[in-house]
Parts: C-alpha cells; structure tokens; sequence
C-alpha cells in the first residue's frame, strides 16, 4: 500500500476518477457543517484531490496525513498550502483535540483495522467538531458480491504471487497497463452494523450514496443501509 499500490493514486484520481458529484456533495457537506473553529484533517489525503484541495482552496486550513511518501511529495507540489505528511492513519501524530473536523474519504477498505482509525480521529477533533468517513457497504449485494468474487479469484491462484507482484511492478513503472491485483485482498467493505456499534451512544447521521447522481440521501436505521453501496458516517463529538 505504501511503496507499490499506492502509486497508482499519483494520478489516478484526477486523470481517472476526477472531481466526481460525490466529492463535491461531500465538500459542501463539510463546509456547511463545520462550526468549530481551527484546522481540517484529512485522513489518508493522497495527492490532497479533490476534497483537501477543494476545501483549501474555499479558505480552509487543511492539514492531511498519508501512509504513502511518493502521494504526500505530489500534494506539496500541486497545493503547498496544504500541510500534508507522511503518517499512520491508526496512530496520528496529533495531540487530542486539535481539528475542527477530521475526515477520511474512498480510504476506509485500506485500513487494516477502521475502528482504531475511527478512535484516532475521534481523539484528534475537539468537542462540538465533526469526525466524517466512508465505507463500502458490505451489507449491500453488489458490494457483497464483487468481495465474494474478488475472494475466490484469490484462491484459484490466477498467477503465481511473485509473477503477478513483477508483472504489477513493471506496468506502475512503464505506466503501460492497469495492474492486476486480483491475488491481493486490498479492498475490504465493512458491516455497518460494525461501525455503528462501535460508535455507540455518539450522535451519528448516516448517509447512503444515491448511484444515479451521487447525491447523499440521509438515512433511518440499519435497515435502510443496505440498499446503499457507499455510506457515509458523520459524528458530532
């Protein structure tokens, strides 16, 4: 994730994926929720776009952590007024209470253990602020489905490990092809009923993700969850 996937990010997310209508709901989403005063922290930045640059670029004070070295030098060059370094999303180098709002987008199937990097954000904005995350909906049938079927492509053992990691390697460095990761689980969709238990009696808003136009659709009870992909946990500490 830090030294060979994670090349794939340097520009993937703004010549692949863009400034989707997702991100932008999620950024209008913040600054029209954030009421704390102090900086932002954004959890897992990458090359800092869209979200960190949208909202620098709106009067934030953006800081952002990343696990990757070669994702935090390319933020500085396309926007140094963001405070972006190198860092563990379970382990911030923060003291408690120091963001006004903590959030961490298209990043939380990475985190070999979420509910840690939920405490740290939780610890690192001050009281009244707002901690916000995403999942991939592992309740929701094509989610579920697509982990099934990425599970099995992995225990039929499509190329042997050291092949597949080679052959992977050379497309990043020759930018020659999409690499094929289908021997490596590195996306894992989590049960909400997971987090929202973790999260106990804390005031929690939970959006789904409409797929049409990508709008956030606020949500009733564990019920309503699964007929969503995406959603979108926002905490008031």
């Amino acid at each position: 994730m830090r030294d060979v996937y994670a090349n794939y990010w340097l520009d993937a997310r703004d010549k692949k994926y863009g400034f989707m209508q997702y991100d932008q709901a999620l950024c209008e989403l913040i600054a029209g929720s954030v009421d704390v005063p102090g900086p932002l922290l954004e959890v897992a930045i990458g090359t800092g776009y869209p979200v960190a640059d949208y909202l620098q670029k709106a009067g934030f004070d953006v800081h952002g952590i990343d696990i990757s070295p070669a994702l935090i030098e390319r933020c500085k060059q396309l926007n140094p007024q963001i405070d972006a370094k190198v860092g563990d999303a379970e382990n911030l180098a923060f003291a408690n209470e120091t963001f006004g709002c903590t959030y961490s987008f298209h990043s939380s199937w990475y985190f070999p253990d979420l509910t840690r990097v939920i405490d740290e954000m939780l610890r690192v904005t001050r009281p009244g602020g707002l901690v916000l995350f995403d999942i991939q909906n592992r309740d929701n049938p094509v989610i579920s489905a697509d982990f099934d079927r990425r599970k099995a492509q992995v225990r039929r053992g499509l190329l042997p490990r050291a092949q597949l990691h080679a052959r992977n390697v050379a497309k990043i460095l020759l930018r020659r092809g999409n690499p094929n990761w289908h021997a490596v689980i590195y996306e894992v969709p989590t049960h909400p009923a997971l987090v929202y238990g973790h999260l106990g009696d804390r005031r929690v808003t939970v959006y789904g993700r409409n797929e049409e136009d990508q709008a956030l659709i606020a949500l009733e009870g564990l019920q309503a969850f699964a007929g969503y992909q995406r959603l979108l946990f926002a905490v008031r500490k």
